[in-house]
C-alpha cells in the first residue's frame, strides 16, 4: 500500500504523457510481481501498445485492429480481462502471443466509462490474478487517467496562452505603430530598441523569457509619447525647460497606459524607469544602480545607443563611434558597467549591427 501510494503522488503530479506511461510500466511489474507490463492506448479504431517492460520483448511500437487483441476487447467491453492461460481463451490471437514468454495475463480499461487505452500485466507461468492485483491495475489506471487529462488541460492551457500572449503582442505594436506615426522622425526607433535590448540581453546570458520581457519592454518604451504634442516631438530646435519638463511626463504616462493590464505589468515598470540612471541623475524618480530594474537599464542603454546612431530633428546621426564612446566615458556613471560591456562585446567583438 505504501509503494502504492507512492506511485499515485508520483502521477498526480505529471504532466507528461511520456512521463506517465514511464511511471506506470514500471510500477505495474513492481507492484503485481508479473513478468511483463504494457501500456496501451486507443488511437481510434486501433490498439497502440506505446510503452512496455517486460523480461523480454513483447509488443511496444506495434498498432493491432480493436477486435483483434484483448487490450481492444478490454476497452470495447469497459471491463477487466483475467486469463489464467491464454492457450485457452478465445480472445486471444494464439499466434501473436506464440512468439512471447507470455502464459496468462490481466488487463483493465483506462477510463472505464469512456476508455482511452488499457493496462495489462503478463506472467510467464500460469497465473491466475489476484483480486487484489486486478485493484492495484485498476488504482494505476484511473490515476493515469486523470494525469493524461491533467497533460490534456495543460497543452490547450499553453496553447490558449500563447494565442493570448501573441494577441497582447499584436496589440503592443500596434500602440507602437501609432506613436511612430505621431512622431516620424523616430519612426522604427523602438523596434530598434527593442531588437538592441533583446540582443544585449541575450549577450549578458538572460533566460530566453526575461530576453523576451525586454524585447516587449522595447518595443513600447515610448508609448507614453502618444499624450506629448506632435510639434514637440519633431522640434527641430533645442526644447525649452517647459518643454522638456512635458516630455520627461512619458515615462509615467507610458506606465499609466499599461499598468492596469497584468500582462503587462512587467513591461510598465520597466516603461517607467527607462530614463533612470545608475548614478541616480536620471528621471521620473531619480532611482540609482539596484534600485533600478536590470531590464529598464539595458532598455535605457538601449535607448540612448540607437538615438545617437540615428538621426533626429535637432541633429544629423552621430555614429557609432560616438555612441559607444558615451557609453564608455558614462560607464559606471549614467550606465550600468556590465551593460555597457556587453555592447562593447556585442559591437566591437562580434560585429553586432543595428537592424533596419
Amino acid at each position: 500500500m505504501e509503494r502504492l501510494l507512492h506511485v499515485v503522488q508520483e502521477l498526480s503530479a505529471t504532466r507528461d504523457l511520456t512521463d506517465v506511461m514511464d511511471i506506470v510500466r514500471h510500477s505495474v511489474r513492481d507492484l503485481t510481481g508479473s513478468d511483463g507490463a504494457t501500456f496501451v492506448l486507443r488511437e481510434n479504431n486501433f490498439c497502440y501498445y506505446a510503452e512496455e517492460d517486460a523480461i523480454s520483448p513483447l509488443w511496444k511500437g506495434g498498432r493491432f485492429p480493436m477486435e483483434s487483441c484483448i487490450s481492444g476487447w478490454v476497452m470495447m467491453n469497459q471491463k477487466p480481462a483475467v486469463i489464467e492461460d491464454i492457450f485457452a481463451d478465445s480472445r486471444i490471437p494464439i499466434d501473436v502471443y506464440k512468439k512471447t514468454f507470455v502464459k496468462s495475463l490481466a488487463m483493465v480499461p483506462i477510463k472505464t466509462n469512456d476508455p482511452i487505452g488499457a493496462i495489462g500485466c503478463y506472467w510467464s507461468e500460469n497465473h491466475s490474478a489476484t483480486p487484489e492485483q486486478i485493484k492495484v491495475l485498476q488504482v494505476l489506471a484511473d490515476t493515469a487517467a486523470i494525469a493524461i487529462d491533467n497533460s490534456h488541460y495543460q497543452s490547450v492551457i499553453a496553447i490558449k496562452a500563447r494565442q493570448l500572449e501573441e494577441a497582447m503582442d499584436g496589440t503592443m505594436l500596434a500602440i507602437a505603430n501609432i506613436v511612430e506615426h505621431k512622431d516620424l522622425y523616430t519612426s522604427g526607433h523602438q523596434r530598434r530598441v527593442a531588437m538592441i535590448s533583446m540582443a544585449v540581453a541575450e549577450e549578458m546570458g538572460w533566460s530566453p523569457d526575461r530576453c523576451e520581457t525586454v524585447f516587449r519592454a522595447g518595443i513600447v518604451h515610448d508609448i507614453g509619447k502618444i499624450g506629448i504634442p506632435s510639434e514637440l516631438l519633431s522640434k527641430p530646435a533645442k526644447l525649452t525647460p517647459f518643454e522638456f519638463a512635458l516630455v520627461k511626463t512619458h515615462p509615467e504616462a507610458g506606465y499609466k497606459i499599461l499598468k492596469d493590464i497584468p500582462f503587462f505589468l512587467p513591461t510598465a515598470q520597466i516603461v517607467l524607469q527607462h530614463h533612470e540612471r545608475f548614478n541616480g541623475s536620471g528621471y521620473p524618480y531619480g532611482l540609482g544602480r539596484d534600485k533600478i530594474l536590470p531590464e529598464a537599464q539595458v532598455v535605457g542603454v538601449a535607448d540612448v545607443f540607437e538615438s545617437m546612431i540615428s538621426h533626429r530633428p535637432y541633429r544629423p546621426a552621430l555614429g557609432m563611434e560616438a555612441a559607444m564612446d558615451e557609453l564608455l566615458m558614462n560607464r559606471g556613471i549614467l550606465y550600468n558597467p556590465d551593460i555597457v560591456d556587453a555592447v562593447v562585446n556585442l559591437v566591437k567583438d562580434k560585429g553586432y549591427r543595428v537592424p533596419e
